[in-house]
């Protein structure tokens, strides 16, 4: 397209031009000596069209690879927590399986020690037991000499003999409720995990124990609760290891047993700690993972996803922010290049003048209007300024969506973090309120998640109401939100924070009725001296408010001092 603005310069289409030793040959008067060096020139509105193009395209790039990093990091950002948060639930869901597992291990061992379970009723009792509780694959009965009495399913064939696996003998020596590590049966090569109750007779001596074992290779109770992993369309699956790092439960069976200790997130595990991070599997896969410990046994549980379903999301984004903007830019070049002509005009008009007056060959000459070729050069900058302009709005609106919370309109945990950590630097003393909706799961499984969203607005404009001029509203993650309040002490903080929670009390939300709310607080440097500990302060009198029966505000020396209440009760 850049060829077509140069046409106007053929239009009176000149014979050759006259040799320079006859420059005044009288029948060719009409053709000047320098029209070939005026021809080599660049067009003002080529240079305009070359430069606007340029600065449009480079804008536009710079615009979308902005708009990429950020939603980038964003999406990774929200995948890890959403993988967390799946782990969490998950590792509530099998911390629930074990202890009900282990309950009723103790039920049936204090049956049989309170002498209801006649001994020629054990096979038909344990068999029971285990057709009646999705628990184990099998049961068995041993006595003090670790000599097997009683199984189910009786196709074992493991009556009168000696158990001789550690597991059994680590049962047998502790005489206290287990959960073993798996481990392969000598008997028939299963892997296994055996969980037992201790069993005393009448008189309090130790008989033996009740024992149920879950077969891993095979369908087993972690299948049934957890669910069968089917082929996940983004590739995400979640598994568990126990606290040697060995899998106990994935999506690939012929995978159980497998000792995955070298995993960066599952060595974050075995510290016994939770978490989230970027990982590579064994498979050299790269994959965002979030991880929860399970106190009750020492596993643990990963949720993760692909990478690569982050990049391919961004770039489907991108790419369709690319597509929808592509043809305006095209109209804008387009428009952009009709002005530059109506612009370089008047400087055409000028040059052409200017050269038939170097020539000789124009006796009169008539200049354009000054004032109308200023104007015209001011629209032109006009024209180029808006573009530029088009283009910053849209890297603002970027940069607005990177640090504001989508559904709620606050301040996003990103940009708070950076608020936080600049305060931090400066030296600035700040106090900081995080706040939780009490029983919001309550509300979502209730009135749906649209309701919820509803919710979590309600609150954020109601905090918008109650901050000062310098505070800010963020949006921590989930229902979980949090003030940040420069210069103020945790007392000013406790007043704002109780004026919040009493509206919510009294108000009526879009549930139709009130919701409470229960708050953490904690100063810097005033109580914290590190941003870390701040947080975690805060958190733990959130915590303590919660567990004091919610709807309550509690400053973190008063969350300490209760909880240092209770280890002396203890």
């Amino acid at each position: 397209m850049p060829t077509k603005p140069t046409k106007p310069t053929k239009p009176t289409k000149p014979t050759k031009r006259t040799k320079p030793t006859k420059p005044t040959k009288p029948t060719k008067p009409t053709k000047p000596a320098h029209r070939n060096e005026e021809r080599s020139g660049i067009r003002l509105s080529l240079i305009i069209i070359i430069l606007v193009f340029s600065a449009v395209i480079v804008s536009f790039a710079l615009s979308l690879t902005i708009g990429y990093t950020t939603q980038k990091k964003s999406l990774t950002e929200n995948t890890l927590e959403l993988n967390r948060i799946t782990a969490n639930e998950l590792s509530r869901t099998t911390q629930t399986i074990v202890q009900s597992m282990q309950d009723t291990l103790k039920s049936a061992s204090d049956y049989i020690s309170s002498g209801q379970w006649k001994q020629e009723d054990l096979q038909h009792q344990i068999d029971f037991l285990r057709v009646s509780v999705p628990y184990f694959n099998s049961v068995v009965l041993v006595n003090e000499a670790g000599v097997v009495t009683a199984t189910s399913p009786e196709a074992l064939a493991l009556k009168g003999t000696t158990l001789s696996s550690d597991q059994a003998k680590q049962a047998l020596q502790l005489k206290q409720p287990l959960i073993s590590e798996p481990y392969t049966a000598a008997s028939t090569g299963r892997l296994i995990i055996l969980a037992s109750s201790p069993i005393y007779d009448a008189q309090g001596n130790y008989a033996g124990f009740i024992g149920g074992s879950v077969y891993l290779q095979e369908p087993n109770v972690f299948q049934k609760i957890l669910g069968q992993q089917g082929e996940n369309e983004n590739g995400s699956y979640y598994y568990v290891v126990d606290s040697n790092g060995n899998l106990i439960y994935h999506p690939d069976p012929k995978r159980v047993g497998e000792n995955v200790s070298d995993n960066a997130i599952v060595k974050l595990l075995l510290s016994g700690r939770s978490g989230q991070m970027s990982v590579v599997n064994s498979q050299h896969v790269k994959f965002l993972a979030g991880a929860a410990y399970i106190p009750a046994v020492g596993w643990g549980i990963v949720s993760q996803t692909p990478a690569v379903v982050v990049t391919k999301s961004v770039d489907a984004v991108i790419g369709k922010v690319a597509l929808i903007s592509a043809p305006f830019m095209v109209i804008l070049l387009l428009i952009v290049i009709f002005i530059s002509q109506r612009l370089s005009s008047p400087l055409n008009r000028l040059a052409h003048l200017a050269s038939n007056l170097t020539s000789g060959t124009a006796k009169t000459v008539q200049l354009p209007d000054i004032r109308h070729w200023n104007y015209e050069t001011s629209e032109l900058y006009s024209a180029v300024n808006e573009a530029f302009r088009l283009l910053d709005r849209r890297a603002e609106e970027y940069s607005h969506q990177a640090h504001t919370d989508p559904l709620t309109g606050l301040t996003n945990r990103r940009l708070m973090d950076e608020i936080v950590a600049r305060w931090a630097a400066e030296g600035v003393p700040f106090s900081i309120v995080m706040m939780d909706l009490d029983r919001f799961k309550t509300v979502n499984d209730t009135y749906g998640h649209q309701m919820g969203d509803e919710v979590l607005r309600f609150l954020a404009g109601r905090m918008l109401e109650e901050k000062g001029k310098n505070d800010y509203c963020c949006r921590y993650g989930g229902e979980e939100f949090v003030f940040l309040l420069p210069y103020r002490s945790d007392d000013e903080a406790y007043e704002i924070a109780e004026r919040l929670r009493g509206r919510i009390e009294s108000e009526i939300s879009p549930t139709g009725r009130p919701m409470t709310l229960s708050l953490g607080i904690s100063s810097y440097p005033a109580r914290a001296l590190t941003i870390e500990d701040l947080f975690g302060q805060a958190d733990v009198a959130l915590y303590q408010a919660k567990q004091g029966g919610r709807n309550r505000t509690i400053r973190y020396d008063e969350a300490a001092a209760a909880e240092a209440g209770n280890e002396a009760d203890h």
